[in-house]
């Protein structure tokens, strides 16, 4: 019931747009592509230096995949959470 209800909340909204779409006297127009600048110097990514080579990446993953099994096989707690505790 409550997913039928998240589907109509969901659904009105978009009813509402193709109504109002299909009543419209044109189409809207998109920009063409041309219209959009191009990014100035200064915000492009900088090239990557000489001296990163593609090993560092490979050397990356398996640092982290190193850290990654050490923290999942730590040691387990000493005892289980469930257990009963007397004073």
């Amino acid at each position: 019931m409550l997913r039928k209800n998240v589907i109509k909340r969901w659904l009105m909204p978009l009813l509402l747009v193709e109504l109002l779409t299909g009543c419209a006297g044109r189409s809207p127009r998109l920009s063409p592509m041309s219209d959009v600048p191009a990014l100035p110097p200064e915000a492009r990514q900088p090239a990557t230096p000489s001296i990163c080579l593609p090993t560092c990446s490979a050397g990356l993953t398996s640092a982290r995949e190193s850290w990654r099994g050490s923290l999942t096989s730590a040691a387990s707690p000493a005892g289980s959470a469930s257990a009963v505790t007397t004073r």
